[in-house]
């Protein structure tokens, strides 16, 4: 006789923390790929465009903001 799955407990992550997880972990995987493809466009200038501001691109990517805002200014 198969045992009888034990049924899951639900934790609910909030959606903020869920999206803020999931972009973390697609800014390192970019991050990644982009030191093989030096024409890529840096992953800061992607995200300055799409409205992120400084402070959270800074807290994903771990570089400074002085740096972040004039690798978006020199793209532009």
């Amino acid at each position: 006789m198969a045992a009888l799955a034990r049924p899951r407990t639900q934790t609910h992550i909030p959606a903020d923390a869920a999206l803020s997880g999931i972009l973390a972990l697609l800014v390192d995987e970019r991050e990644e790929r982009v030191k093989e493809d030096k024409a890529a466009a840096k992953t800061e200038v992607l995200l300055g465009k799409a409205g992120v501001p400084v402070e959270n691109i800074q807290a994903l990517t771990g570089k400074k903001a002085d740096a972040i805002r004039k690798a978006i200014q020199r793209a532009k």
